[in-house]
């Protein structure tokens, strides 16, 4: 129920820069070629917003198993090593998320501090902050993964030591 709520709040937020996106483009044209006179905050907004969309549709093209997957060698395992091979990489994806995107992303967020971007003036806490969220967003999406492929093979065990006694 969570999840579909927070999906939902970032599908809005994608839909809405992606619309932002494309009148400053269109705003970007209509006043390089028809006022001759180019708007200079557009080029930097859409650079931003891009980061943010992009920082924002991985947590939820992840969130919605929609993310790109090389399952050729996977095939090849057991049952049983398919969900060992599941616990390990989203492991590794919960300690990246974690240590990389939420505490480094912190780190990078802290020391733009006083910063404000060329263009729009804005403060570029604003714009590195996408990154620790980013981060939030794939722990908030792996830990109930990870929690429920343990919780499987704890009981695919439990059936087989049933079945083998």
């Amino acid at each position: 129920m969570m999840t579909k709520t927070v999906n939902r709040i970032i599908e809005t937020v994608m839909a809405v820069l992606i619309v932002c996106m494309v009148g400053a483009n269109f705003w970007q044209i209509f006043t390089r070629f028809v006022l001759n006179h180019a708007a200079d905050w557009t080029e930097e907004f859409m650079r931003y917003a891009l980061i943010w969309l992009t920082m924002l549709g991985v947590p939820y093209a992840y969130g919605k198993n929609q993310h790109i997957a090389i399952e050729f060698v996977v095939d090849s395992f057991s049952e049983r090593g398919k969900k060992i091979n599941a616990i390990f990489i989203e492991t590794v994806i919960l300690l990246l998320s974690v240590f990389v995107f939420v505490a480094g992303g912190i780190m990078v967020t802290m020391n733009a501090r006083g910063q404000v971007s060329a263009a729009l003036q804005m403060p570029m806490e604003f714009y590195y902050l996408g990154v620790p969220v980013a981060g939030c967003l794939m722990v908030f999406y792996t830990v109930p993964r990870l929690m429920e492929l343990i919780k499987q093979t704890k009981d695919d065990k439990a059936l087989t030591e049933r079945k083998a006694a």
